[in-house]
């Protein structure tokens, strides 16, 4: 035997157990009320995308620009992580259009940026001029 009564380890367990779920209403009632979650909860990138995904082909290769740079190959990580998260949230959304990261060849680009005033620079830079908006300006279709 472990030397330990069993009625002191069964309370210490009852005791732990106890604890835990204190840990549990308060956090799921206090802290961050699970009623409030939706509040403030972004749109899913399903959600976000719909727009875009009507007046986009069915299927193909779309080119992707962006003002934040993203992570293209594993192992290779930018130093903000913010257009990486916006290039893999706009591609699983429009799944199974490819977005092919810095392509502005095709006939049509796709467009998102972090900053809605730098959506001109990003298609002037790119030789390309904006034919239609969406998300207030962060998302954007493009042509030559």
């Amino acid at each position: 035997m472990t030397g330990v009564p069993l009625r002191t380890a069964a309370r210490a367990v009852a005791l732990l157990a106890a604890v835990g779920v204190a840990r549990e209403a308060y956090f799921h009632l206090v802290s961050e009320p699970v009623w409030h979650l939706f509040d403030r909860r972004e749109p899913r990138a399903e959600e976000r995308y719909l727009a875009v995904r009507a007046v986009l082909p069915a299927a193909g290769r779309v080119g992707y620009v962006s003002d934040e740079p993203a992570s293209a190959r594993p192992g290779a990580l930018e130093s903000d992580e913010w257009g990486t998260w916006l290039y893999q949230s706009a591609q699983y959304a429009l799944a199974p259009i490819v977005l092919v990261i810095g392509e502005a060849r095709t006939d049509v680009v796709l467009a998102n940026v972090k900053e809605p005033d730098r959506l001109e620079v990003v298609a002037r830079a790119h030789g390309l001029r904006v034919e239609r908006r969406f998300e207030g300006g962060r998302v954007a279709l493009l042509r030559r």
